[in-house]
């Protein structure tokens, strides 16, 4: 859905990568994420900008099987994502079940929230 933000004018991708990718990595502390570099994981989308789907609750590959944005349509859809390296997704399909994904280690980013009921 970021990338309708960016189809219509609002959002440039090198801004739409930081917000997804390379801001987050950076603000939890995530080493080795966020960007595609040398020593960094090989986690990523390949994505046709240009792809019009409408997103379905039977294309979500999650526990809850379920989305809000069933029956939107959007443009730009991934076509293929990697996790460490490996294809995970090929052509818009699972191209292998088996999780690839491993456990981050989060760094203390935000300082707690100040307890408003004691």
């Amino acid at each position: 859905m970021p990338l309708d933000r960016h189809h219509s004018g609002r959002l440039s991708l090198q801004r739409l990568v930081d917000l997804c990718s390379a801001g987050p990595a950076r603000i939890f502390g995530l080493q080795g994420k966020g960007r595609i570099a040398v020593g960094y994981d090989a986690d990523l989308t390949l994505v046709d900008l240009q792809a019009k789907r409408q997103i379905r609750n039977d294309w979500i590959a999650s526990r809850s099987s379920w989305t809000p944005y069933d029956g939107v349509m959007v443009t730009g859809w991934p076509i293929h994502t990697l996790v460490n390296g490996r294809v995970v997704v090929r052509d818009e399909a699972m191209a292998d079940a088996a999780p690839q994904g491993r456990p981050l280690t989060f760094l203390e980013a935000l300082p707690a929230p100040p307890a408003f009921y004691s």
